[in-house]
């Protein structure tokens, strides 16, 4: 605490060197009033405020983009499971119905304690998406999960303060308090400035009032209004975000690696061989590598699966790494410029009397470690039961980890060759649109597919794989694949979030042992050394 006495040698200092300031600021005035000038000087101040007014009453009340912009929170992240998206939904009406914070407010020494009440009711409205039965917030939870969510929601709100709010990272709470004091004591002299005047002007002190009370004053208590509406919903938001995050099991990775994840997949772009070219030729930096998109491909016997796999590497083939990644999956990598990195899954299949659950098994660990999924089925076979049930059983898969997505999937519709008239394949086919026999068939095919699926499937692509008639593979096909990117993306992020956490859950146990026990055994050799020793 500052002493008494230093205090009034302060104020001392700070009034002396105040006084040049206001002489400089009387002598102007009446300079001003004594050449005619004083019209012209206080004509080009009062538009200033006016357009200062005008912009922030536009701002503030009438729709406008507001004094900082609106916080980004429209929509849930794309990764999120459905669980997460009705737990956002809950943390939007929270924020809706929060009571605005007046900087009054802050004039308590504890006005801080207010967010940390908001935070722990907002905590225990998440937290009873995930554990309906749940009394407090974070009994669940682990204490690192705990603290990871605090660090990575303090992060964040932190950056976004330090960009949108100008000198934030200058002022303290005390400077806050003092600006409100300050505005106090300035509405004070205000005041009895406006009776003296009212005594020897009435007419322009009327006018001065009404200036102040109707328009100034009123934009700026509403711009005051928007910086702490926005740092109020900032902050709600940012927290029930990563609460989200923390009652989904994704921060059991810890801080660093849930951002090292985060950034690993995102989707950078794709460069086609035109650009590619071109960046290289310009000798500029070359762009982060996209991360692989895993493709599962499975279904029945005999849909022609590895002639699928086959068709999509074309003449890459001999160049892609291969290898069985299991006794009945093999794993083929494709590189191309145009499309993200690819890995295919190549399964073999289950019955022609549906699935048993061997194949269940060997199908439900691809689609584990996939983010598309592509049913390979044949374009003639009018029995889709086996297929259906298949994804049936894949989806309950899915539904007892409500943590997890089911990757997006899509059908090919193989062996459309097969289509009437058998005997003709005189390719390309309009198969949207045309009028030929062949394109007819296709299209009734795609259709009838459709209906069978319903919205259990993306979309329907027919191909042909056999050799000499590929068709649709490179050119329908992968871009179908490469449009749900954002969808496989956030397949991988949360695969990825859950299987780091569980993987090293083991090691970490042991790695806590040995250090506490290291510590342990320090500690008593410590005591045991003689004194001097």
């Amino acid at each position: 605490m500052i002493p008494r006495g230093a205090k009034r040698r302060i104020a001392t200092v700070v009034a002396i060197y105040l006084l040049p300031v206001l002489f400089l600021c009387g002598v102007g005035a009446y300079h001003l009033y004594t050449t005619g000038w004083s019209f012209v000087a206080w004509g080009g101040m009062a538009a200033c405020f006016l357009l200062a007014y005008g912009l922030g009453w536009y701002w503030t009340r009438k729709g406008g983009s507001g004094i900082l912009p609106k916080p980004n929170f429209d929509d849930p992240l794309p990764y999120w499971t459905d669980r997460d998206k009705a737990a956002w939904q809950a943390v939007e009406k929270y924020a809706a119905d929060a009571k605005p914070i007046a900087l009054t407010d802050f004039d308590d020494p504890n006005a801080l304690n207010r967010y940390a009440d908001e935070a722990q009711t907002l905590a225990l409205t998440v937290a009873r998406h995930y554990k309906p039965a749940a009394a407090d917030p974070f009994g669940h939870l682990t204490l690192p999960e705990i603290l990871t969510a605090f660090e990575l929601a303090a992060a964040d709100l932190g950056r976004r303060v330090d960009e949108y709010v100008p000198g934030s990272h200058l002022i303290t709470l005390n400077n806050i308090r003092r600006v409100k004091q300050a505005t106090d004591w300035y509405e004070t002299g205000r005041n009895v400035y406006w009776l003296a005047s009212a005594v020897m002007n009435p007419l322009k002190a009327a006018a001065q009032v009404i200036a102040t009370k109707g328009g100034l004053q009123s934009a700026f208590d509403q711009i005051q209004k928007n910086v702490l509406h926005w740092f109020h919903l900032s902050y709600i938001h940012e927290m029930g975000r990563y609460f989200i995050e923390l009652n989904s099991g994704r921060l059991r990775v810890g801080a660093t690696k849930y951002r090292e994840l985060m950034a690993a997949h995102q989707v950078p772009p794709v460069l086609s061989e035109e650009d590619a070219a071109k960046r290289n030729a310009a000798a500029e930096p070359p762009v982060a590598e996209s991360p692989r998109v895993t493709v599962a491909i499975v279904g029945p016997v005999k849909a022609g699966k590895s002639s699928l796999v086959n068709a999509a590497l074309g003449d890459t083939k001999a160049a892609v790494d291969v290898g069985p990644l299991t006794a009945a999956t093999t794993r083929y990598d494709l590189n191309q410029a145009g499309l993200p990195p690819l890995t295919f899954l190549d399964t073999v299949g289950f019955g022609v009397n549906g699935p048993g659950e061997a194949d269940i098994a060997n199908a439900v660990d691809a689609v584990r470690r996939a983010d598309v999924v592509v049913l390979a089925v044949p374009a003639r076979s009018a029995a889709r039961a086996p297929e259906v049930e298949f994804l049936t059983r894949i989806r309950a898969e899915f539904a007892a980890r409500p943590e997890l997505r089911m990757p997006p999937v899509l059908v090919a519709l193989t062996q459309i060759d097969h289509l009437t008239p058998a005997m003709e394949w005189t390719p390309p086919y309009d198969w949207r649109a045309g009028a030929r026999p062949k394109e007819v068939s296709i299209r009734e095919a795609t259709a009838a597919a459709k209906e069978a699926f319903g919205d259990g499937v993306a979309d329907v692509v027919p191909v042909c794989t056999a050799s000499g008639r590929v068709l649709n593979v490179r050119d329908d096909l992968l871009p179908e694949i490469a449009d749900r990117l954002d969808h496989a993306r956030g397949v991988s992020l949360l695969r990825a979030l859950h299987i780091d956490a569980a993987v090293h859950r083991t090691k970490k146990v042991l790695g806590q042992v040995y250090s506490a026990g290291r510590e342990a055994l320090r500690a008593v050799l410590s005591d045991r050394k003689p004194p001097g020793g």
